[in-house]
């Protein structure tokens, strides 16, 4: 089977990138995910997101396609309730990407072909890709998109030994922690947790911590730097857009953390905490995410090591050994965009919004 585009992943980054394919006529598109529920988001449904609404609509009304078939479906009626100026659970965004699934679905047949599998190797070539699928499955496509995501850093990442050296300490998964409705059967009131992150989904996890009825007797954020809030300015400019707290989680940062802190509370320098880690008997890894393991992906019969597999941030192509891997794109949480932020500095861009953005422009240029 040949197709003009292979998308790997039906999470966000994936739906909004198979439907900028169809706006640009960038098809026909094979769409392979082993599920097809729109990514990890079905694990977030009761995270609060750190976007406001009106974000969503903005990535809704830029996608294009789903805006000239709305008579199938309105993505944007889960949202009718609420303030486009506020935000919600991320349950919300999960029901929004489900509406356009279904939309697609129902208008793009000869257009998509989705396969419920996983692509295991990709052989790339001057132009063109062969592709195999988990069940053998073969396919060749000019161009290959991959949104496979990305997984939450855990303790081995601070550090492999310290279950060696406190035996009792236990990990609460981050997305169990960040999740209101979850946390608290993974604590109790003679706890003492540790949180290594500040950045949002630490800070999130701390106000869960504290929110609960099991709230721990002590609650430690091992922290590189103070936090940092993001601020709207006059002109629609977000200073500290991709680094800074928004929402609810800033709103409680700003009445609890910053200035007296209450005594159950302590931020201190990461650098300190094996001074501390021996009291306590939970811990929360907050630092991050690294991508999901690419499909095997060889370049003249030579199979590419997949962590020496990096990408540009600014035209989102692979890169291996300081090359291009032809046609090959990363786009979505695993792949952000390098961006000025508004104070000046470079950040990478992180959310739905900025995905569609970046996915955009890139898609755009391939016609060019």
């Amino acid at each position: 089977m040949n197709f003009k585009s292979t998308v790997i992943g039906a999470g966000p980054a994936g739906i909004i990138t198979v439907c900028q394919l169809l706006k640009n006529n960038q098809t026909p598109i094979a769409w392979v995910d082993p599920q097809f529920n729109c990514g990890a988001l079905y694990q977030f449904t009761h995270i609060p997101s750190n976007t406001k609404i009106q974000l969503f609509l903005n990535t809704l009304k830029s996608i294009g396609w789903i805006e000239n078939h709305k008579e199938i479906e309105d993505p944007a009626e889960v949202f009718k309730n609420f303030d486009p100026n506020t935000t919600c659970e991320l349950g919300y965004s999960y029901e929004m990407f489900k509406k356009v699934m279904v939309i697609l679905d129902q208008t793009c047949k000869g257009k998509i072909v989705k396969m419920e599998s996983v692509v295991e190797k990709i052989e790339n070539l001057e132009y063109t890709n062969k592709i195999t699928l988990k069940n053998n499955c073969q396919l060749e496509s000019e161009y290959v998109f991959h949104c496979t995501g990305s997984r939450r850093n855990t303790i081995d990442s601070v550090d492999g030994s310290l279950f060696k050296v406190y035996p009792h300490l236990k990990e609460i998964d981050l997305y169990a922690a960040m999740s209101p409705e979850d946390v608290h059967q993974h604590i109790t009131n003679e706890d003492t947790v540790c949180i290594f992150g500040n950045s949002h989904s630490g800070i999130l996890a701390a106000m869960n911590l504290y929110n609960s009825y099991n709230r721990p007797k002590h609650i430690y954020i091992f922290q590189r730097r103070p936090i940092i809030l993001a601020e709207y300015l006059p002109d629609g400019k977000i200073m500290n857009d991709s680094t800074g707290l928004k929402g609810r989680v800033a709103e409680w940062a700003k009445n609890i953390l910053i200035g007296e802190k209450p005594k159950c509370i302590s931020e201190i320098d990461s650098a300190e905490f094996k001074n501390y880690i021996q009291q306590c008997t939970k811990v929360i890894v907050a630092t991050g995410f690294q991508r999901s393991t690419l499909p095997i992906i060889s370049i003249n019969d030579m199979e590419l090591i997949d962590n020496k597999i990096h990408y540009d941030d600014e035209n989102m192509t692979l890169i291996y050994g300081g090359r291009e891997i032809s046609n090959n794109f990363g786009f979505g949480i695993a792949f952000p965009e390098k961006v000025l932020d508004a104070n000046g500095s470079y950040q990478h861009a992180v959310g739905f919004y900025k995905f569609m953005l970046t996915i955009t422009k890139v898609i755009t240029k391939l016609q060019n």
